[in-house]
């Protein structure tokens, strides 16, 4: 009794083994096609400054391979330094001036502004539901251009201490509703990391699919989902 069960099992073990997972192979950069174009407005909160407002522009590179898909793009923002930021750095100058022997009591530097142009190359995964919205996550790498400004501190050493080049990580995570076969609605959060800033972002915009897009899905078929 126990060997015929044993027998059954087997072969329904064998039968329930799970789909065979992706192979390398089906990720290369030969899959990547110029596939479309978007816009993005958003708010961004930075650790140091007040909240801004922000452009994004990028660009749809397709799949890389199953559900992956490549995504550069710019943005740019600019904000004033909050109010406890520029205090900190006033006694911090202060500070400096008494250990040179030369005291200054009284420093004030105004107004100062900080700006970013950052240039994003994001690696999104792609999920297939059975509604019309359509999430994905992912991960990407930046860089940052960081530039300080203010009628005091103007063509000064503090001036370039703000001034920066900056590598970045991102993280992002959206929505996506399509409106039509070559236009997505787009909702996104992203988080910026860098060794001189850290923001949050939230966005809304589209992105103009072009034909070459239309003709390729943008996730490949899964088993009892659509897409």
């Amino acid at each position: 009794m126990r060997l015929s069960r044993l027998t059954l099992l087997v072969p329904a073990l064998l039968l329930a083994r799970p789909a065979p997972a992706q192979d390398a192979a089906d990720y290369h950069y030969e899959n990547l096609v110029f596939t479309g174009l978007g816009v993005h407005l958003g708010s961004v909160f930075p650790a140091r400054s007040e909240p801004a407002l922000s452009l994004n522009v990028r660009a749809d590179l397709g799949l890389l391979g199953p559900a992956l898909r490549i995504s550069p793009g710019i943005t740019f923002w600019s904000s004033e330094l909050r109010d406890g930021e520029v205090e900190r750095m006033e006694t911090r100058l202060e500070a400096a001036c008494e250990r040179g022997g030369t005291p200054c009591p009284g420093i004030e530097l105004g107004s100062v502004e900080t700006s970013d142009l950052g240039l994003n190359v994001d690696a999104h995964y792609l999920w297939t539901t059975d509604f019309a919205i359509e999430p994905y996550a992912g991960a990407g790498v930046s860089l940052h251009l960081l530039n300080g400004r203010g009628d005091f501190i103007d063509d000064t050493f503090v001036e370039e201490l703000l001034d920066a080049v900056a590598p970045g990580l991102d993280l992002v995570g959206g929505l996506e509703l399509p409106l039509a076969s070559s236009l997505r609605l787009m909702g996104e959060a992203r988080g910026v990391i860098t060794g001189t800033t850290r923001y949050i972002s939230l966005s809304l915009g589209g992105t103009w699919v072009f034909p070459a897009g239309m003709q390729r899905p943008v996730a490949p078929p899964a088993a009892g989902g659509r897409r």
